[in-house]
């Protein structure tokens, strides 16, 4: 991943900077060029548009990963709930993969609970010293499980699909809410499935590489066997 990352610091970029919350660094390359991607003038979403088809955007760093299925020649992505800190924007156009940057000092919103934040961080709430002392095997167990979330939203008006990793009480939450979606007219069709990720690290290039990773039917990196998996979802997931 230090090499990946490595790599990107090469491609020349210019620099659309809005006050002190949010730098976006667009990527100047001309293999860029089938892409137009600017930050909006309220800092809150990225906009996208190609005369080709945009297949997916994914937004990573060391801790957070999420990736948005676009498959449309625009997309508006909203980035008020992203925590601080500095991303890769990836954005997939046939075989194209044009990276830009994401700076993000301060949070745009004050609630911060539907941010996607990978489990493996220590600033997690989840991470306790003290519940470690006291069933130090189980603890540790669980604080190197991460869980990748595939969450698509099928609305009258279409459909939007998101894939990233959440912790547990976030997990938590969406299959709540996605159990009540189920006995709703207008969500009825949402679905949700959730993976157990033993190793984030390994199954986040893995992703990257082949956006379809997620449904392989063998991986020393994630349980193959969906944690959770909505009811409405018929489909064989592998």
């Amino acid at each position: 991943m230090i090499k990946f990352f490595c790599l990107l610091l090469f491609i020349p970029f210019s620099v659309l900077s809005f006050g002190q919350e949010v730098v976006f660094e667009k990527n100047k390359n001309r293999a860029a060029r089938a892409l137009e991607h600017n930050l909006n003038k309220s800092k809150d979403s990225l906009i996208f548009k190609s005369e080709k088809l945009i297949s997916q955007v994914d937004i990573f760093n060391k801790y957070y990963f999420s990736s948005i299925e676009v498959n449309s020649n625009e997309s508006k992505i909203e980035i008020a709930n992203l925590p601080p800190g500095r991303y890769v924007v990836q954005a997939r156009i046939d075989r194209k993969r044009i990276v830009m940057y994401l700076d993000k000092k301060t949070p745009l919103v004050e609630n911060l609970e539907t941010a996607d934040v990978n489990v493996i961080s220590n600033e997690n709430p989840e991470f306790d010293s003290k519940n470690l002392s006291k069933n130090p095997r189980e603890k540790l167990k669980e604080l190197s499980i991460s869980y990748w979330v595939v969450y698509d939203k099928n609305m009258g008006t279409g459909s939007f699909k998101t894939m990233s990793f959440k912790n547990k009480q976030e997990v938590a939450r969406m299959i709540s809410k996605n159990k009540l979606e189920l006995s709703t007219e207008i969500a009825k069709n949402n679905t949700l499935v959730v993976y157990e990720v033993y190793n984030p690290k390994r199954f986040m290039r893995k992703q990257l590489r082949k956006p379809t990773y997620y449904k392989s039917s063998k991986s020393r990196f994630f349980n193959v066997v969906p944690y959770y998996i909505s009811e409405n979802l018929n489909e064989e997931i592998h």
